[in-house]
């Protein structure tokens, strides 16, 4: 059987709010399933190939640990475009969305450029925006699940987003709200700011994520627990 090969992507760099536990919950999913892994961690200094990996991560960070590593992330454009475009599997999460798009300011009034894979721009702005969430994904608009976001960061959209990953069913308002949309799916680029971290607290994500990059090899493993988890805080919520 394959072994899996996992990049943590500027991941000394970006874990906060617990976000690096997604990669913790896929590596043990995979290992339920029989699978063999290993995960790599690459930050700024190393040379970025991303040929050789099955999926990549990349978790959410402080606004100005964002823009420190954006110089970095875009010399490597053309191979993470390639990646993306090639079908294979990235999870990015919270502020790392903002290298994404075309560019982000902060609130120092510097702007750095990001890939410009979708048509948005992202502001840093003075407050914080906390919610928790109940959200619809677009890939099984039947399902429910939770998420929270914590995000200091307001994203426009220069046109309406086709690439929606999500339904915003429940969310507060405010500034820097989410709106009643949010998140990209491009191929297999799940792109959120939907912290919690969502893979753990998901299965319906989690599934989708593991059937991106194994495909007919995907085995079914126990939910349960979280099924029923997360069925109670949306009860709650709603």
């Amino acid at each position: 059987m394959k072994k899996i090969n996992i990049l943590n992507l500027y991941g000394e760099a970006l874990d906060l709010n617990g976000d690096g536990k997604n990669i913790t919950a896929f590596e043990k999913r995979l290992s339920e399933m029989g699978y063999e892994y290993e995960t790599k961690t690459l930050g700024v200094g190393d040379e970025i190939d991303l040929s050789d990996f099955d999926i990549v991560f990349m978790t959410h960070g402080k606004p100005h640990n964002v823009s420190a590593i954006s110089e970095h992330f875009i010399k490597y454009k053309d191979n993470i475009l390639e990646y993306i475009e090639s079908g294979k599997t990235f999870v990015a999460t919270g502020s790392s969305n903002m290298l994404f798009g075309k560019k982000f300011k902060m609130l120092d009034g510097e702007t750095y450029k990001g890939i410009g894979l979708f048509d948005c721009t992202a502001k840093e702005f003075d407050g914080l925006y906390v919610s928790d969430a109940v959200l619809v994904p677009e890939f099984a608009p039947e399902e429910k699940m939770f998420g929270i976001y914590y995000r200091c960061e307001s994203v426009k959209f220069d046109s309406p987003n086709e690439n929606r990953l999500f339904k915003v069913l429940k969310a507060d308002e405010g500034k820097g709200s989410i709106g009643e949309g949010e998140g990209c799916r491009y191929k297999n680029l799940f792109a959120t700011w939907c912290l919690g971290p969502m893979l753990v607290r998901n299965p319906v994500i989690m599934r989708e994520v593991l059937h991106s990059v194994l495909g007919e090899n995907y085995r079914e493993t126990d939910f349960s627990l979280e099924e029923k988890a997360v069925k109670m805080t949306i009860e709650e919520l709603l």
